[in-house]
């Protein structure tokens, strides 16, 4: 079925999170004279987020762009759930990560704004999304990924007031915290905890690298999964930060989100890194799931991230997929 596009109409407004990556006030002046008829909020806190949605929604905006990275994105969405009809959301690609912004084929924010205001054709993908703990998000991960964002963030935190601040968020700064950090000191550790996948509603499968099921349905009560596990991830968007597709199943099911598990080695990591990058990877020990909703326990505590932010320690997490949506804008199809 060809996707219907429709063409901008109604007020727009910008939320911009004035501690993101790459957010500064003169970004802010370039996102006015993209767009002059746009209401621009700058926010330096969640306090002053909240009061710009509802200024937002008060002045019956249409459409609410953010900026600020995945963060900030996952920040307004779980805020906009909460209204019975809220607007559509914009991604803009800033901060660090943009894993939604990869997603929804985001470009830079000026030329999307710009696009906006001078009408050109868009369509609404709907997000859905992980609920977890009341939270509501697109990605999350239990494991090794959260180790490295924690490092990440500790990398950033050093670079912070020195002359390489500017280049905290680039790429082989999260890939130097990586190698630096977490691949030292998880090697030391070869053996994973165990991990059990219980299936808490509906029915889940095991899917290869094409989406194809592999082996048989498990009913509600059911175990999907039992054994080591580096890593758990989970997701209804196929991308991590940086473009990497760690979920390519996420959006096979309108009913499903995707759940992968990695018992894989760190020189089997390493060594496949482009191909996992990539999401082409397939080996026995990286097991790949569609399910609804399933509760996670480790025999020990693991590192916690959602959507590229930490969130301490968990030993069990019950998951699953939202009855929520949102209308998210694109100017290009997702990837």
């Amino acid at each position: 079925m060809t996707p219907e596009y429709l063409v901008p109409d109604g007020d727009v407004a910008v939320v911009l999170n004035a501690n993101a990556g790459r957010v500064r006030p003169r970004l802010a002046r370039a996102l006015r004279r993209a767009a002059p008829d746009a209401i621009v909020y700058w926010t330096r806190s969640m306090e002053e987020a909240e009061d710009a949605l509802e200024s937002a929604l008060e002045s019956n905006v249409s459409t609410l762009f953010g900026g600020g990275g995945d963060g900030t994105i996952i920040d307004l969405a779980n805020r906009m759930v909460r209204y019975q009809r809220p607007p559509r959301l914009g991604v803009l690609k800033l901060g660090t990560g943009n894993a939604l912004a990869t997603w929804v084929g985001a470009r830079s924010p000026v030329d999307d704004l710009a696009g906006w205001a001078a009408g050109e054709a868009f369509r609404e993908l709907p997000l859905r999304l992980v609920q977890a703990e009341g939270d509501h998000f697109p990605f999350a991960g239990l494991g090794w990924d959260a180790a490295v964002l924690n490092d990440y963030r500790w990398v950033k935190q050093q670079m912070k007031q020195t002359p390489l601040e500017g280049l905290s968020h680039q790429l082989w700064v999260y890939i130097a915290s990586a190698f630096g950090r977490t691949v030292p000191r998880i090697a030391s550790r070869p053996d994973a905890p165990i991990a059990t996948v219980e299936v808490l509603e509906g029915e889940a499968w095991r899917v290869d690298r094409h989406g194809d099921r592999v082996g048989e349905v498990v009913p509600t009560g059911g175990i999907l999964y039992q054994g080591p596990a580096h890593m758990t991830a989970v997701g209804t968007t196929p991308y991590y930060g940086y473009a990497m597709r760690m979920l390519p199943h996420a959006c096979a099911l309108d009913s499903h989100l995707h759940l992968r598990v990695s018992a894989l080695s760190v020189a089997q990591v390493v060594n496949e890194l482009p191909r996992i990058w990539t999401g082409e990877y397939e080996a026995e020990k990286l097991y790949d799931f569609l399910v609804e909703r399933v509760r996670i326990t480790f025999e020990e505590e693991v590192p916690y991230q959602v959507g590229g932010d930490a969130r301490g320690m968990r030993r069990s997490l019950d998951l699953g997929l939202a009855p929520v949506r949102l209308p998210v804008l694109t100017f290009a199809g997702p990837d």
